[in-house]
């Protein structure tokens, strides 16, 4: 009988590659307003799940997400894992996650799923939505949290205490 592989959590440091993994994992997972398991997600309910995945626990709403981590400085390029922020009627009222090379993800209410987008477009004249809206960036990352490591047990064990022998 084969050893069985298990995931063991590791306390350790965790970057914007490895969120952006996780969340690349519920692309195409339904979107509902109020939703925050992977059955459906909301936008802020979808990153709130992906970071805690990690052990990060984030607030519930995007209002409450924006007023976390850092802004990065004027000029800084988006990193993995930054947490984008859209206007709305009433302030920040999406959010996404940048993943790298102009693409974000995010649980879209409009394609109803988890998917990827372009934050920007190469043609200037016409700009995205998101393009049009961005009204805030955090970065939280790096941060202390989990990470899942695979290990192997022995094919059979016993928890039983062995006899001492007679003397």
């Amino acid at each position: 009988m084969p050893a069985a592989t298990h995931l063991v959590a590791v306390r350790g440091e965790i970057d914007g590659q490895t969120i952006v993994s996780t969340a690349k994992h519920y692309i195409g997972v339904p979107y509902v307003l109020g939703g925050t398991t992977p059955r459906a997600f909301d936008c802020s309910g979808f990153v709130r799940y992906v970071f805690a995945q990690h052990g990060i626990l984030l607030p519930r709403t995007a209002h409450e997400q924006a007023a976390l981590g850092e802004a990065p400085e004027p000029g800084d390029t988006l990193q993995a894992g930054d947490l984008l922020f859209f206007y709305g009627k009433e302030g920040a009222q999406h959010i996404a996650m940048y993943v790298g090379g102009d693409t974000i993800i995010h649980a879209s209410s409009v394609h109803h799923h988890v998917r990827m987008d372009l934050l920007t477009r190469a043609d200037l004249r016409r700009r995205t939505w998101f393009d049009q809206r961005l009204i805030a960036v955090r970065r939280l990352l790096p941060m202390e949290g989990l990470s899942y490591v695979p290990t192997t047990t022995p094919r059979s064990y016993s928890l039983t205490t062995a006899a001492k022998p007679a003397l």
